[in-house]
Protein backbone atom coordinates (compact mmCIF):
# COMPACT_ATOMS: atom_id res chain seq x y z
CA UNK A 1 0.00 0.00 0.00
CA UNK A 2 1.32 3.44 -0.93
CA UNK A 3 0.97 4.96 2.56
CA UNK A 4 3.31 7.79 1.58
CA UNK A 5 0.87 9.04 -1.05
CA UNK A 6 -2.13 8.55 1.20
CA UNK A 7 -0.56 10.42 4.15
CA UNK A 8 0.44 13.28 1.85
CA UNK A 9 -3.19 13.47 0.71
CA UNK A 10 -4.50 13.41 4.30
CA UNK A 11 -2.13 16.26 5.24
CA UNK A 12 -3.40 18.30 2.29
CA UNK A 13 -7.09 17.60 2.98
CA UNK A 14 -6.80 18.79 6.57
CA UNK A 15 -5.75 22.25 5.33
CA UNK A 16 -7.98 22.49 2.25
CA UNK A 17 -10.54 25.30 2.02
CA UNK A 18 -13.90 23.55 2.62
CA UNK A 19 -15.43 25.47 -0.29
CA UNK A 20 -13.00 23.75 -2.68
CA UNK A 21 -13.96 20.18 -1.68
CA UNK A 22 -16.82 18.09 -3.05
CA UNK A 23 -16.68 14.35 -2.33
CA UNK A 24 -19.33 13.63 -4.98
CA UNK A 25 -17.15 14.30 -8.01
CA UNK A 26 -13.60 13.89 -9.27
CA UNK A 27 -13.73 17.57 -10.34
CA UNK A 28 -16.29 20.21 -11.28
CA UNK A 29 -16.18 23.83 -12.46
CA UNK A 30 -18.43 24.70 -9.47
CA UNK A 31 -20.43 22.73 -6.90
CA UNK A 32 -23.57 23.19 -8.98
CA UNK A 33 -22.21 22.48 -12.46
CA UNK A 34 -20.68 19.63 -14.43
CA UNK A 35 -17.80 19.55 -16.89
CA UNK A 36 -14.16 18.68 -17.27
CA UNK A 37 -11.67 20.57 -15.11
CA UNK A 38 -7.95 20.36 -15.88
CA UNK A 39 -5.16 20.43 -13.29
CA UNK A 40 -4.40 24.02 -14.27
CA UNK A 41 -8.03 25.12 -13.88
CA UNK A 42 -8.37 23.42 -10.52
CA UNK A 43 -5.25 25.08 -9.17
CA UNK A 44 -5.96 28.54 -10.61
CA UNK A 45 -9.74 28.96 -10.50
CA UNK A 46 -11.06 29.28 -6.95
CA UNK A 47 -14.60 28.37 -8.03
CA UNK A 48 -13.56 24.85 -9.04
CA UNK A 49 -14.05 21.92 -6.67
CA UNK A 50 -12.71 18.39 -6.43
CA UNK A 51 -12.81 15.32 -4.26
CA UNK A 52 -9.76 13.93 -2.49
CA UNK A 53 -8.46 12.16 -5.59
CA UNK A 54 -9.25 15.09 -7.87
CA UNK A 55 -6.82 17.10 -5.76
CA UNK A 56 -4.31 14.27 -5.24
CA UNK A 57 -3.53 13.84 -8.92
CA UNK A 58 -2.26 17.43 -9.04
CA UNK A 59 0.57 16.51 -6.62
CA UNK A 60 3.98 15.79 -8.22
CA UNK A 61 4.32 12.58 -6.18
CA UNK A 62 1.00 11.24 -7.43
CA UNK A 63 1.91 12.18 -11.00
CA UNK A 64 5.25 10.38 -10.57
CA UNK A 65 3.28 7.33 -9.36
CA UNK A 66 1.37 7.42 -12.67
CA UNK A 67 -1.96 8.99 -11.71
CA UNK A 68 -3.62 11.58 -13.93
CA UNK A 69 -7.00 13.04 -14.84
CA UNK A 70 -8.51 12.41 -18.26
CA UNK A 71 -11.75 13.44 -19.91
CA UNK A 72 -14.70 11.08 -20.07
CA UNK A 73 -17.39 12.00 -22.56
CA UNK A 74 -20.89 11.34 -21.30
CA UNK A 75 -22.83 10.95 -24.54
CA UNK A 76 -26.58 10.91 -25.08
CA UNK A 77 -26.88 7.11 -24.87
CA UNK A 78 -25.59 7.19 -21.27
CA UNK A 79 -28.07 9.83 -20.10
CA UNK A 80 -31.27 8.70 -18.41
CA UNK A 81 -33.35 11.78 -19.21
CA UNK A 82 -34.08 12.94 -22.76
CA UNK A 83 -33.71 16.52 -21.47
CA UNK A 84 -30.14 15.92 -20.30
CA UNK A 85 -27.32 17.20 -22.45
CA UNK A 86 -24.05 15.40 -23.21
CA UNK A 87 -21.00 16.69 -21.36
CA UNK A 88 -17.39 15.88 -20.53
CA UNK A 89 -16.25 15.05 -17.02
CA UNK A 90 -12.98 14.20 -15.33
CA UNK A 91 -11.98 10.59 -14.59
CA UNK A 92 -8.88 9.35 -12.79
CA UNK A 93 -6.51 7.04 -14.69
CA UNK A 94 -3.25 5.25 -13.91
CA UNK A 95 -0.39 4.89 -16.41
CA UNK A 96 0.43 1.40 -15.12
CA UNK A 97 -2.77 0.14 -16.79
CA UNK A 98 -4.51 2.73 -18.99
CA UNK A 99 -7.38 0.29 -19.61
CA UNK A 100 -8.71 0.83 -16.09
CA UNK A 101 -9.96 3.98 -14.43
CA UNK A 102 -11.82 5.27 -11.42
CA UNK A 103 -11.62 3.18 -8.25
CA UNK A 104 -10.01 0.28 -10.14
CA UNK A 105 -7.09 2.52 -11.10
CA UNK A 106 -6.71 3.68 -7.49
CA UNK A 107 -6.98 0.13 -6.17
CA UNK A 108 -4.18 -1.15 -8.39
CA UNK A 109 -1.99 1.96 -8.51
CA UNK A 110 -1.98 2.42 -4.73
CA UNK A 111 -1.74 -1.33 -4.09
CA UNK A 112 -4.82 -1.28 -1.86
CA UNK A 113 -6.73 -4.26 -0.44
CA UNK A 114 -9.90 -5.12 -2.36
CA UNK A 115 -12.63 -2.55 -1.79
CA UNK A 116 -10.44 -0.04 0.04
CA UNK A 117 -10.47 2.61 -2.69
CA UNK A 118 -14.26 2.86 -2.52
CA UNK A 119 -14.28 2.84 1.29
CA UNK A 120 -11.81 5.73 1.37
CA UNK A 121 -13.07 7.85 -1.50
CA UNK A 122 -16.66 7.04 -2.55
CA UNK A 123 -19.18 9.30 -0.82
CA UNK A 124 -21.67 6.42 -0.48
CA UNK A 125 -19.35 4.89 2.13
CA UNK A 126 -19.66 7.85 4.50
CA UNK A 127 -22.56 8.46 6.88
CA UNK A 128 -23.01 12.04 5.64
CA UNK A 129 -22.65 11.00 1.99
CA UNK A 130 -22.51 14.15 -0.17
CA UNK A 131 -21.99 16.38 2.89
CA UNK A 132 -18.78 14.62 3.93
CA UNK A 133 -15.97 17.11 4.38
CA UNK A 134 -12.28 16.84 3.53
CA UNK A 135 -11.21 16.47 7.17
CA UNK A 136 -13.44 13.41 7.59
CA UNK A 137 -11.82 11.79 4.55
CA UNK A 138 -8.37 12.66 5.95
CA UNK A 139 -9.28 11.00 9.27
CA UNK A 140 -10.33 7.80 7.51
CA UNK A 141 -7.15 7.77 5.40
CA UNK A 142 -5.06 8.04 8.58
CA UNK A 143 -7.08 5.30 10.26
CA UNK A 144 -6.37 2.94 7.37
CA UNK A 145 -2.70 3.89 7.17
CA UNK A 146 -2.29 3.22 10.91
CA UNK A 147 -3.98 -0.19 10.78
CA UNK A 148 -1.66 -3.21 10.67
CA UNK A 149 -1.61 -4.87 7.24
CA UNK A 150 -3.09 -8.11 8.57
CA UNK A 151 -6.13 -6.19 9.87
CA UNK A 152 -6.81 -4.02 6.80
CA UNK A 153 -9.23 -6.35 5.06
CA UNK A 154 -11.33 -6.63 8.23
CA UNK A 155 -11.40 -2.83 8.46
CA UNK A 156 -12.51 -2.53 4.82
CA UNK A 157 -15.28 -5.05 5.47
CA UNK A 158 -16.39 -3.17 8.59
CA UNK A 159 -17.09 -0.10 6.45
CA UNK A 160 -18.86 -2.01 3.68
CA UNK A 161 -20.86 -4.50 5.77
CA UNK A 162 -24.54 -3.63 5.32
CA UNK A 163 -25.98 -6.07 7.84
Amino acid sequence: MRKDLLIELADFLEKLDPNRFDIRTWRRPTKSSVGFVSDEQLLADFNTVACAIGWAVTFPTWKDAGFYMETLDITREYLSSPLSRPYAMAIVKWKGNPNIDSYDALQVGLNLPIGMAEVLFDYHNYADEEYTDAKTVAERIREFCNTPTEELLDLVISYTDTE
